[in-house]
């Protein structure tokens, strides 16, 4: 059993540094200095004067919340038999739903900043709703309607952002800055990034474990995932589950939007980062879609990108390196989980 469960992972690690490898090499740059650049930039070591611990772990816990969150938000609906492609639409009215409500004046102090994050994960749910209600009523494919989705919630936010909700002391295209109550404390006050939203994503990766793998509704909604016909026949509410599980995903995602709002970025702006969204596939698939391995799986993307970045910006190098290792990355995991497929039929 350990065996079976240790080679898939050192042939994963195997393919991450034989990319890598081959990608610096087509980049023109030295291997082994590159590595060294990659490491300092996921976890400030070897430290220098410009760069340390303080300033990777800033980077990798910020990206690591978002990442997890969106994560969380397609390994859930994967779970229940739909693919969330959504996730970016859905962070985007999240985000702006918390900045709005961040700027409302007369809010009881202790109650803002829940307002602000609730307020975000119902409407990253709100915004799950009509691709999953087309797919169970009129079986309209979830992945084309989720793709349109982003687009709309892309323009629909632009739209809002520079005509609705502009902050009027400014000519930029951004809400008005929050409300100090409707913000989140970083994790360290000489962190400017990471908050203690990262708290609130991995208990929220350990609570969903045990929804999913401890109680009744979660082993419906995976029933539903692996065999929708089988889980009818026996009586499953799938129809149901399925509603419940992508609105869940949609609320993630949404919250991922509302924590970098309450803990970063501190208001909603014009091409506010939403690829976190596309991401978080690569965080579900690494993980198998279980939501404590996405912990993991989460901070090793956020390391891979921290690290290419300040690969980057040291040598000039592709910043999508990372991207590339992920797609090859998923490729991988796709291929095990096809011959897994093969093996048990």
């Amino acid at each position: 059993m350990l065996k079976s469960r240790l080679m898939p992972a050192l042939l994963g690690a195997g393919i991450v540094l034989g990319a890598l490898t081959l990608l610096i090499v087509a980049a023109g740059k030295p291997v082994g200095e590159s590595f060294q650049i990659i490491v300092q930039g996921a976890t400030g070591y070897p430290r220098t004067e410009l760069y340390g611990p303080v300033d990777a772990w800033d980077a990798v816990l910020h990206d690591m919340t978002l990442l997890l969150l969106t994560g969380l938000s397609v390994a859930v609906a994967l779970q229940a038999g739909l693919f969330n492609i959504g996730a970016a639409g859905q962070l985007l009215v999240g985000a702006l739903a918390a900045a709005w409500i961040g700027t409302l004046q007369g809010m009881p102090g202790g109650l803002h900043l829940l307002a602000a994050l609730l307020g975000g994960a119902g409407a990253g749910a709100l915004w799950a709703f009509l691709p999953v209600w087309l797919k169970v009523k009129r079986g309209a494919h979830e992945v084309i309607s989720t793709i349109m989705f982003n687009y709309i919630a892309l323009y629909l936010t632009h739209w809002l952002v520079t005509e609705r909700l502009k902050d009027p002391a400014g000519d930029a295209p951004q809400t008005a800055v929050i409300a100090e109550a409707a913000r989140l404390p970083l994790l360290r006050e000489d962190f400017l990034q990471a908050s203690w939203g990262l708290g609130i994503a991995v208990l929220t990766a350990l609570g969903l474990w045990l929804v999913l793998y401890r109680t009744v509704w979660g082993y419906e909604a995976r029933a539903t995932g692996a065999n929708r016909d089988a889980a009818d026949a026996a009586g499953a509410p799938t129809a149901r589950r399925m509603t419940e599980a992508m609105l869940l995903a949609g609320a993630l995602a949404g919250l991922g939007g509302a924590i970098e709002v309450c803990g970063s970025q501190y208001r909603f702006f014009e091409g506010f980062p939403s690829e976190y969204g596309f991401d978080g596939i690569a965080v579900a698939l690494l993980a198998g879609n279980h939501p404590a391995l996405t912990i993991l799986s989460g901070w090793l993307m956020s390391a891979l990108r921290s690290g290419a970045y300040h690969l980057h910006a040291e040598t000039g190098a592709p910043k999508e390196i990372a991207i590339v290792v992920q797609a090859a990355l998923i490729l991988y995991v796709a291929a095990v989980y096809l011959r897994k497929r093969r093996v048990e039929g």
